[in-house]
């Protein structure tokens, strides 16, 4: 036995108020469709960085002349 889909409109991605149109989708219209890769675009959206220790670090264990080996 499956669940029933939910009854209640999926709202727009963008806004969050008006209900999404398939048309559109995940909006509601195209004006929130270009709001939001106006967003994209002007770097409002940012992926949070992780810690200072990433794999693209300045530094090496072969900057270190006694671990160079």
């Amino acid at each position: 036995m499956s669940n029933p889909p939910d009854a209640r409109p999926r709202l727009c991605a963008y806004c969050r108020e008006s209900p999404m149109v398939a048309e559109y989708r995940p909006f509601c219209s195209p004006g929130c469709r270009a709001r939001d890769l106006n967003a994209w675009l002007s770097d409002r959206y940012a992926i949070p960085a992780g810690s200072d220790e990433d794999e693209l670090s300045v530094t090496s264990p072969l900057d270190k002349p006694d671990e160079a080996g």
